[in-house]
């Protein structure tokens, strides 16, 4: 059995047994009261079921500012000052304005046993794997926003919206044996399959970068065997292929390149371009670097390990300081206000 697995039954059983963490703000009573200025960084705790802000120009911390759904799987920033989170157990998707803590805006249910899993926000609509069910969903997130569901083969884990277009990653063998990877190509509008291209096995993480108009698909089975293709979504086709010689999570811009953590794996982060380097990988000393975001020269790190995330100067590959966050945090974005 693969890290992954070992990985995916260990959250479970602590999402058994944790209790939800303690909070500074009571999420069952929602804090209408002005919120420091400037962007916020937020992120979900993965076994403690709760979305912590931090407030970089206040240097301020709101601990469990938010209770999500049972297993949160993802976020995104998808609009100023909003947050959509994931969550498998519950099967919903929830939604948070981050300039008032306590309770979510709204929720969008999704189909019992489905297990939804990554999104990507194309301007317009949430796109949704739906892991258990091997569909993927397409939102559109307002209340008693509609929930349109397309068929997809077995395993999709990543997804990469372009707009036009919306890129499928698939797992390898959960929960279907028989599809160990590859990238299933939609037509947005009409959710029909236009392609498919071949990668390695196991695609975990895909994200769309508009400026350059490319898709970075992670691939890895856990055996330090985890490459980054960098995909042209037009032309269908893997332009190159970077070996980190690890599990790289989610990639985000830094700079003129970009980086991606090493997951439970390690604390490594890869820096990369899109032409085929790998730049550097800096071994930051955590027990992992699950999550990364960006602000100009400064990184946060989420280190799922520890219950830590870190704030970094990437550039000269320092840790300048470090936030104590819920139990297990996770995936971690810049929302912008």
């Amino acid at each position: 059995m693969n890290r992954y697995h070992t990985a995916s039954k260990a959250l479970i059983f602590a999402l058994l047994i944790s209790l939800i963490a303690a909070s500074c703000n009571s999420p069952l009573e929602p804090d209408p009261g002005p919120t420091p200025g400037g962007p916020v960084i937020a992120w979900f705790n993965g076994l403690g079921n709760t979305i912590d802000l931090y407030f970089p120009e206040s240097d301020s911390l709101v601990t469990s500012a938010y209770v999500t759904g049972d297993l949160p799987s993802d976020i995104i920033s998808y609009q100023e000052g909003r947050i959509a989170v994931a969550n498998s157990f519950s099967r919903n998707i929830k939604v948070f304005d981050v300039n008032s803590t306590g309770g979510e805006l709204f929720h969008i249910d999704l189909p019992a046993g489905s297990n939804p899993y990554h999104m990507s926000w194309d301007g317009e609509y949430l796109w949704i794997t739906l892991l258990m069910t091997s569909q993927v969903a397409k939102v559109d997130l307002c209340p008693g926003g509609s929930v349109s569901l397309i068929d997809v083969k077995g395993n999709p884990t990543s997804i990469a919206s372009t707009g036009n277009r919306v890129l499928v990653g698939h797992g390898e063998y959960w929960p279907d044996s028989t599809i160990t990877g590859g990238i299933t190509v939609l037509d947005a509008s009409t959710g029909n399959v236009i392609d498919s291209i071949a990668t390695p096995d196991n695609v975990c993480f895909m994200r769309y970068f508009s400026e350059t108009g490319m898709v970075h698909a992670m691939t890895t089975t856990y055996t330090g065997d985890g490459l980054i293709s960098i995909v042209d979504p037009v032309n269908m086709e893997i332009l190159t292929q970077i070996d980190t010689g690890g599990s790289p999570g989610y990639p985000v811009e830094a700079g003129s390149g970009y980086a991606a953590g090493d997951g439970w794996s390690s604390g490594n982060i890869y820096f990369y371009d899109e032409g085929g380097t790998l730049i550097d990988t800096w071994n930051t000393g955590a027990g992992g670097t699950c999550g990364l975001a960006c602000i100009a020269d400064t990184m946060y790190i989420t280190d799922f390990n520890n219950n830590m995330v870190y704030i970094a100067d990437w550039t000269s590959k320092v840790i300048l300081d470090s936030l104590t966050a819920g139990e297990g945090p996770q995936g971690i974005v810049v929302v912008e206000r």
